[in-house]
C-alpha cells in the first residue's frame, strides 16, 4: 500500500515559504531601525560630548583668565604691601638703632651717675659725722661761753629804777639769798627781745658772775631754797643755758614727773643733758628720754600730772 506523503508544515504550523520571506524583511527593517536610532543617539552623544568640551574649553578659559588677573592684582598688592613693610621696617630699623645709642648713652650716664652718687653718699656721711662733731663742739662752746651766766626769771620790769643792771642784780641776789655780800657781776641785762607787755611775762635778767666760786656758792642757795622771793614777788634763778640744751633736757619731763617724790629714788640732769637716777643703791645714767621714760615706767608706771620744779641732785657740768 503506497505511503502518503504528509506535509509537515502544515501540521506542524511552521511558515511556509511565502511566510518565510515576510518575516525575514521584517525583521531586516526593525534591525535597520535600530541601527537608524543607535547611529541618531551616538551622534547626539559625540555633539553633546563635543559641546561639553566646548564648554569646558570655554570655562577654563575663564578661569585662567580670572585666575590671571587676580594672580596679577595680588602680585601687585603684595609687592606694594613688601615695598611698605621695607620703607616701615627700615624705618622702624632707624629708630631701633637710635633708641639702642640713645639706651647705650643712658646706661653710661646712668652709671656715671651712679658713681657720683655713690662717691656723694659716702662725702655726705662723711660731712653728716663733721657736722655732728663741729655742733657738739659750738654747743659745748656754747655752753662753756655761759658757764657763769645766770637767769632771773619774774622780775618785773622797771624796778630798777634807773640803777645799772648789774648792780641792780648783784644786790637781788643778796637779798634773796641772803649772801654776807654782793657778789661781783661783770654784766647784766635783760633778754634781747621787745619790752613785755602789761599782761605779759616779765623778760629774764641775764647775769655773768665775776667768780666761778661765787657762782657755785649762788648756785648751791638757789638749790637749797623752796622759795625764791624778791620785793614780795616770787622769782625764780637757774644757769643760763644754750636753747640746744634746754630742749634736750626738756625732753626728760616725762620721766622726771614718774620719778619725782618716789621712796628711794634720787635723781638730777647733769650737764649738757644726762639723766643720773639711783633707786634703792643702783645707780644708771640716761641720754635717750624715751629710754629713761621705759625705765621710770617699769619702775613706778605712768607719768605724774603734776609738774617737776627743782630735782634732788644738783645739775653739774
Amino acid at each position: 500500500m503506497p505511503k502518503k506523503s504528509i506535509v509537515k508544515s502544515d501540521q506542524s504550523g511552521e511558515p511556509g515559504p511565502k511566510e518565510a520571506s515576510g518575516s525575514t524583511n521584517e525583521e531586516a527593517s526593525g534591525v535597520a531601525g535600530r541601527a537608524t536610532d543607535d547611529s541618531s543617539i551616538l551622534g547626539a552623544i559625540v555633539a553633546l560630548h563635543a559641546e561639553l568640551t566646548l564648554v569646558k574649553s570655554e570655562i577654563c578659559r575663564k578661569i585662567e583668565t580670572e585666575i590671571s588677573e587676580v594672580t596679577t592684582t595680588l602680585r601687585g598688592e603684595i609687592t606694594a604691601l613688601k615695598a611698605e613693610n621695607d620703607a616701615a621696617i627700615t624705618t622702624l630699623a632707624a629708630q631701633i638703632d637710635s633708641q639702642k645709642q640713645m639706651l647705650k648713652e643712658l646706661t653710661e650716664a646712668a652709671n656715671g651717675s651712679s658713681d657720683i652718687v655713690q662717691e656723694l653718699e659716702s662725702k655726705v656721711k662723711t660731712l653728716c659725722v663733721q657736722v655732728g662733731t663741729l655742733s657738739e663742739k659750738c654747743l659745748d662752746l656754747e655752753g662753756r661761753s655761759k658757764r657763769q651766766n645766770l637767769r632771773v626769771a619774774r622780775v618785773k620790769e622797771g624796778t630798777e629804777n634807773g640803777q645799772r643792771s648789774r648792780l641792780y642784780v648783784a644786790e637781788l641776789l643778796k637779798e634773796t639769798l641772803g649772801l654776807e655780800k654782793a657778789p661781783k657781776i661783770d654784766r647784766a641785762h635783760r633778754a634781747l627781745r621787745g619790752r613785755a607787755g602789761d599782761n605779759e611775762p616779765p623778760r629774764h635778767l641775764i647775769a655773768r658772775v665775776h667768780y666761778c666760786h661765787a657762782f657755785e656758792d649762788i648756785m648751791k642757795k638757789v638749790i637749797s631754797t623752796r622759795d625764791l622771793t624778791f620785793q614780795g614777788q616770787r622769782i625764780q634763778i637757774f644757769r643760763d643755758l644754750p636753747t640746744e640744751v634746754v630742749k634736750r633736757r626738756a625732753a626728760f619731763t616725762p620721766t622726771r614727773k614718774i620719778l619725782r617724790d618716789k621712796p628711794g629714788v634720787r635723781f638730777g640732769l647733769l650737764y649738757p643733758a644726762k639723766l643720773r637716777v639711783s633707786h634703792n643703791g643702783s645707780e644708771r645714767f640716761f641720754t635717750d628720754p624715751e629710754e629713761a621714760r621705759q625705765y621710770a615706767e617699769r619702775l613706778f608706771g605712768s607719768a605724774a600730772e603734776e609738774q617737776v620744779e627743782c630735782t634732788p641732785f644738783r645739775s653739774q657740768d
